[in-house]
């Protein structure tokens, strides 16, 4: 019998000047408990779960897309972008 360990995924968001952070099991959890008050201008996102760890930077535009206040389908689609990048940590 195996078991598959199961770790969390915590990301940290930089995004002028600020650092906001969360914890989660997967990106998408993740990413939207980060909830920065201001959408504004490029972040860099560090995503880390056990040994792995991954920068990115995220354009203003992306950036607005996730955590502004924009349309469902705005957001779905830079969630399945962002996601897509950080495949290997679910």
């Amino acid at each position: 019998m195996t078991t598959k360990k199961t770790s969390t995924i915590t990301a940290t968001l930089t995004l002028l000047g600020k650092t906001y952070s969360s914890k989660g099991k997967t990106v998408q959890e993740v990413l939207t408990k980060l909830n920065p008050p201001v959408a504004k201008g490029t972040g860099i996102l560090v995503l880390e779960k056990g040994k792995l760890k991954r920068d990115k930077i995220l354009g203003g535009r992306v950036v607005n897309n996730i955590f502004g206040e924009r349309s469902p389908i705005f957001k779905e689609l830079a969630m399945k972008n962002i996601t897509s990048l950080f495949s290997d940590f679910d």
